[in-house]
């Protein structure tokens, strides 16, 4: 059986401070599912087409497409590049009319049924999916009725029932980063510090309760993987791939605490030289663990803020407060360790004044570098059902399924149009780079001429925008 995972095309706005960052991540996911299904099927041809980390067009897929002619093909769906998913599935379907095509990923399990509406999809794969798209390929390898806990067909009733516990990540094989040249990618110019560089996720889950975020597919439920399993992918990383740096993408790394502890000692016994950054909540660090990160090679830490003020903090049910986030910055830089701090502005709530007062306490909170997004209401969140349900969504559904261009104000913010809104967001980065302190560590955080090039245009697409 041969077997295609797709990454569908997507782009960011040019005046997105990411779009000329150098940004482009492997898209982990789909590796963890070829590598889940190359040990159930070991006969199984496989292959991972990352179209946006390649830069291929619709062209170039057609061409891949007649090359590989796939059986079975699965393909991520998030939102922002619904469409654009939408269009790979007809491609497939057109070129491979006998393919057996799944959607997956965040969007396709929030809204399983508009997928299969709008696609040329045959079924759909609700929440984690290594599990799910094995047994539907070793099923239909054996031309087997497909009653697949979270698999939903197209023209069913809705998903078979049942519910696959979730995955002991210490049991997953790693992803199967040889389907891809690791050498495409890396995070963005200002997220890394030596090369190469890749990343890693380590933990799937999130205990919190953020209004704004989506949890469609791996829920509330925190696991994690043991520091050994760990260490062990990082040491493959190295000793295969040549890895001098690891970009850790776990929503909330630090949440275990004695897990992080005990793999920052793993790391520190065995000498290895790494340096390594993660994302954390700043009511998820102290000093003893800083240090500890730190000494084990820790050079970046960037801190879900979201919300400046305590006001912003309450409206988003972020749980900590704005001195929360000054005590854990100081930590961090006390430690030696660089931060990024990402904030929300234009939440249901918030007005232009209350912004202005949490720009002030941004700057006073004084991360080494800042992101800056406006409130971006996902199908499945609190967020999106407050905004819809008191009228203050600009943008009706189909707009929203292919925009995740968090640079535009999506949500109406009382007293302010959208010019406003996008002035005050100009005069937010103004405000916070061109200052001594942001503008001398970007210079110094400059590791050679192409790191200096990269800084460069990203600096002249962001002074071009404003």
């Amino acid at each position: 059986m041969r077997v295609l995972l797709v990454n569908p095309p997507h782009s960011l706005s040019a005046h997105n401070p990411l779009a000329s960052s150098g940004l482009s991540l492997p898209p982990l996911g789909l590796l963890y599912i070829a590598a889940f299904l190359r040990k159930e099927m070991p006969a199984a041809e496989l292959k991972v087409l990352d179209l946006p980390g390649r830069g291929l067009s619709a062209a170039d897929l057609e061409k891949e497409l007649a090359a590989f002619k796939p059986d079975l093909a699965g393909i991520t769906v998030y939102t922002g590049a619904f469409t654009s998913a939408m269009n790979v599935s007809s491609a497939i379907k057109k070129a491979c009319p006998e393919c057996f095509v799944v959607a997956g990923g965040h969007h396709a399990t929030a809204r399983p049924g508009e997928c299969l509406e709008k696609g040329a999809f045959d079924a759909v794969v609700s929440g984690e999916g290594e599990r799910a798209f094995s047994e539907l390929a070793l099923k239909l390898q054996k031309r087997e009725s497909l009653n697949i806990p979270g698999l939903t067909l197209k023209n069913s009733a809705g998903p078979a029932a049942g519910k696959y516990p979730p995955l002991d990540l210490d049991s997953l094989p790693m992803p199967a980063r040889d389907l891809l040249d690791l050498k495409l990618y890396r995070p963005a110019v200002f997220g890394y510090k030596r090369l190469p560089v890749t990343s890693m996720v380590t933990s799937r889950g999130c205990p919190f309760s953020c209004k704004f975020c989506s949890k469609s597919v791996f829920g509330s439920d925190y696991r994690a993987q043991s520091p050994e399993k760990t260490l062990e992918e990082i040491v493959h990383l190295m000793e295969n791939y040549g890895i001098r740096e690891i970009s850790f993408q776990d929503d909330t790394f630090t949440f275990d605490r004695k897990r992080v502890i005990d793999l920052c000692g793993l790391i520190i016994s065995r000498g290895l030289d790494l340096t390594w950054s993660c994302m954390t909540r700043v009511d998820l660090v102290d000093e003893e663990l800083l240090s500890k990160m730190k000494e084990s090679g820790c050079v970046s830490i960037a801190f879900g803020i979201d919300g400046a003020s305590d006001g912003a903090c309450g409206l988003m049910n972020k749980g900590f407060g704005a001195e929360k986030a000054r005590s854990a910055v100081a930590a961090a830089r006390k430690a030696g360790i660089e931060t990024r701090g990402y904030y929300v502005f234009g939440y249901p709530g918030e007005t232009l004044a209350s912004m202005e007062a949490a720009l002030k306490n941004i700057m006073e909170i004084g991360t080494d570098h800042v992101f800056f997004a406006f409130a971006h209401p996902f199908f499945d969140t609190e967020l999106y059902a407050e905004a819809r349900e008191k009228g203050l969504l600009k943008a009706t559904d189909e707009e929203l399924r292919d925009s995740y261009d968090n640079t535009q104000p999506l949500i109406t913010v009382p007293g302010a149009g959208p010019e406003e809104l996008l002035k005050f967001y100009r005069k937010a980065y103004l405000r916070y780079y061109l200052r001594p302190g942001p503008l001398f560590t970007r210079l110094a955080s400059i590791r050679g001429a192409g790191d200096l090039a990269g800084q460069f245009k990203a600096f002249r697409s962001f002074l071009k925008w404003c």
